[in-house]
């Protein structure tokens, strides 16, 4: 398939070696994975940027199944759309069709919190984490009113386990760490026992 794409209009995208090695370190994914992506990427969107509904198709056929009422899409996208114009470029798609599925806890965690993160501050506050976990509930079925499974009072579960007052942020070493050294936590947030 070659790193050439041509897409509509006769113009040609090039994959670079050196993009090659960046996606392949990043995505965990296969060299023909990566291109075959680029080019199917390309040739549906020319204009080098996918918009929501387009990533929304494409993460479906690729993630989980389980994610019924898109809001976990909704996040991914959120956390991807680093500009905040609505719309990603191949690079950022790629990472996020790639960073469902990190190999390691470390990843897993780090992953979590960029999808908790929805502000693109570096810092978790107890709302934004509310809102993954009710988001996460939601895509489980789990979304009936028991106190146990009640989002904002599971926010703050969380942030009381890590010692940080509610009132304050989180960073990311903060909760990846703080998931680490809590089987609790590591259950919460899927990364094991």
């Amino acid at each position: 398939m070659g790193n050439k794409v041509v897409v509509k209009g006769g113009t040609s995208k090039d994959l670079t070696a050196d993009e090659l090695v960046f996606l392949k370190k990043s995505s965990k994914l296969s060299e023909k994975e990566i291109k075959d992506l680029h080019e199917a990427f390309w040739n549906e969107f020319p204009a080098g940027r996918m918009d929501k509904k387009g990533f929304v198709k494409y993460y479906q056929e690729i993630k989980d199944e389980a994610d019924t009422t898109g809001i976990l899409c909704d996040h991914v996208f959120a956390v991807f759309d680093q500009n905040h114009d609505d719309t990603i470029d191949f690079r950022e798609f790629l990472l996020a069709v790639a960073a469902g599925t990190p190999g390691d806890l470390d990843s897993h965690l780090d992953y979590v919190f960029e999808m908790c993160d929805v502000s693109g501050d570096g810092h978790l506050d107890a709302e934004e984490l509310a809102n993954f976990l009710s988001a996460s509930l939601t895509i489980v079925g789990k979304t009936d009113q028991r106190d146990e499974l009640d989002p904002k009072r599971l926010a703050a579960d969380v942030f009381r386990t890590l010692g940080i007052s509610e009132d304050k942020k989180l960073t990311k070493d903060q909760f990846v760490n703080g998931c680490k050294n809590s089987s609790n936590l590591r259950v919460l947030f899927g990364g094991g026992n």
